[in-house]
C-alpha cells in the first residue's frame, strides 16, 4: 500500500460501500482525513450514482427500514435518533424524517440535523376549519444546499381548500423564511413531491365539480418558481395520476378502470413527445390492487421493481410482460418505499471544511438537553466506533 499512488488509493476507496468506509477510517490518520474530506464525500457519491451502486430501499410507515436493492434479501429496522416512522423523499443519501421535530438524517452514518421550530401562522382574514402541514425535500446543486419546503394548507369548515402558505428551509443558513404561496392544492399526505434535479413534482387536480383536469406541477427550490409540465396524450376519461421518479426520469402512474395501471416515462425532461408508455399492469397478472408504484430498474434494465399495494414487492419483466414476487425477510406488513443511495453526506455541517470537535460537542449538548440521555449515535464515527473495532 505505501507504494501505491494516493490518487489510486482514493479511486479504490470511492468504489467501496459506506459501511466499509466507516470502518476504514480507523486504518490510519491519512485515510481518516481522506474519507472525511468534502471532496472525497462528493467523489464517492458521484461514483455511486454513475455505477448505480450502493442503492437501498427506505421503507416507512410501521417504523423505518432499509433493504439493499441488489440483494433484496432482508429488511433491517433502523433506529433514528428520535421515535419516528414517516419519511419524505431522499436526496443524496439524506432523508427527511417527519418526527414531532422534523430532522434531516443520514441513516448510513447516523448523522442528523434538527430543523429549527417554526410556528403555523393562522390566517386572520377568514375562519379556518382545519390546517394541514406537508413537507417536500430537495437539493439545490447550484448552491450546494439541502432545502425543505413546508406548506401549510388551510380549509374552511366545509373542508374546501382555501389557500396555502409556504416556507423554505436552507441547510446553509439553518433558517426558515416565507416564500410565495403555492397556487394549487397538494396531495393530502405528510410528504409530497417527486424530487428530480432540484425540482419537486406532483400531480394536481384542478377545476370544479362541473369539470376538472389534472396537471403536473413543479417547484424549483433554487429559483422558487412554479411551472407545469406537459402530460402524455391520454385516451379515456381517467384523468387522475401520480408522479414518481424512475431511473433518473420523471414517471407518471395512471390508474384506470378494472384495476389497470399505465406507467409512463418522460425520457427527455420537459419534452412532451418524449413520453413513452413503459408498461401496463392488470389482473390476472397481479391480484386486484389499489396502488402500483414503480421503484427501480434491475441491473440489466430488463425488469422494473414495483410496490404492490404498499404490501408487497414484485419484479415486472418488460420483455416477457410477466411478474414474479420478491421475498424479503423482515418486510413490514404495510410500508411505503423510496429508493436511496448510501452516502457519506453530512447533514449536520454546512459550508466549507469538515466537522470539528466543537460542533460535535454542541450537538451532543443540545440533544442531551432535549432528550435527557446521552446520544450514543453522535459518537458513532468517533471514540465509540474505534472501541467497537
Amino acid at each position: 500500500m505505501p507504494n501505491l499512488p494516493q490518487e489510486l488509493i482514493t479511486d479504490i476507496l470511492t468504489r467501496l460501500p459506506v459501511k466499509s468506509l466507516l470502518r476504514f477510517r480507523c486504518v490510519s490518520k491519512p485515510w481518516c482525513s481522506v474519507i472525511d474530506s468534502r471532496s472525497f464525500i462528493k467523489m464517492h457519491l458521484l461514483q455511486s450514482k454513475k455505477t448505480g451502486s450502493n442503492l437501498f430501499l427506505m421503507l416507512g410507515f410501521l417504523g423505518i427500514y432499509s433493504v439493499e436493492l441488489d440483494s433484496l434479501d432482508a429488511a433491517n429496522r433502523l433506529r433514528p435518533p428520535y421515535s419516528a416512522s414517516d419519511v419524505s423523499n431522499s436526496c443524496n443519501g439524506l432523508i427527511l424524517v417527519l418526527a414531532k421535530i422534523p430532522f434531516i438524517w443520514n441513516p448510513f452514518t447516523r448523522k442528523y440535523r434538527e430543523l429549527p421550530a417554526t410556528p403555523v401562522e393562522q390566517p386572520v382574514d377568514f375562519e379556518v376549519g382545519s390546517a394541514y402541514v406537508t413537507y417536500g425535500f430537495a437539493y439545490d446543486a447550484v448552491n450546494d444546499d439541502y432545502r425543505v419546503v413546508r406548506v401549510e394548507e388551510f380549509r374552511g369548515f366545509d373542508s374546501e381548500w382555501i389557500r396555502s402558505e409556504a416556507k423554505l428551509y436552507s441547510s446553509k443558513s439553518d433558517k426558515w423564511r416565507k416564500i410565495k404561496n403555492f397556487p394549487y392544492q397538494l396531495p393530502y399526505k405528510r410528504a409530497w413531491g417527486a424530487h428530480l434535479n432540484g425540482v419537486l413534482h406532483t400531480g394536481v387536480r384542478t377545476g370544479d365539480l362541473g369539470y376538472f383536469d389534472s396537471s403536473i406541477w413543479a417547484f424549483d427550490v433554487r429559483t422558487e418558481q412554479h411551472y407545469t409540465l406537459p402530460k402524455p396524450d391520454f385516451t379515456g376519461t381517467d384523468l387522475e395520476f401520480t408522479v414518481e421518479v424512475l431511473g433518473g426520469c420523471l414517471c407518471l402512474v395512471r390508474p384506470r378502470k378494472r384495476y389497470r395501471t399505465d406507467v409512463w416515462i418522460m425520457k427527455e425532461y420537459g419534452v412532451k413527445e418524449s413520453w413513452t408508455k413503459l408498461l401496463t399492469i392488470a389482473p390476472p397478472l397481479v391480484e386486484r390492487y389499489i396502488t402500483i408504484g414503480p421503484l427501480a430498474y434491475s441491473r440489466n434494465g430488463e425488469e422494473v421493481l414495483l410496490n404492490h399495494d404498499d404490501k408487497q414487492l414484485i419484479w415486472y419483466d418488460l420483455r416477457r410482460k410477466t411478474v414474479r414476487n420478491v421475498s424479503v425477510d423482515g418486510l413490514p406488513f404495510v410500508f411505503y418505499a423510496e429508493v436511496c443511495v448510501a452516502s457519506l453526506i453530512q447533514p449536520d455541517v454546512s459550508g466549507e471544511g469538515d466537522e470539528t470537535e466543537e460542533l460535535r460537542q454542541q450537538e451532543k449538548s443540545r440533544v442531551k438537553k432535549r432528550s435527557g440521555f446521552s446520544p450514543h449515535w453522535v459518537d458513532f464515527l468517533s471514540e465509540g466506533f474505534k472501541l467497537v473495532l
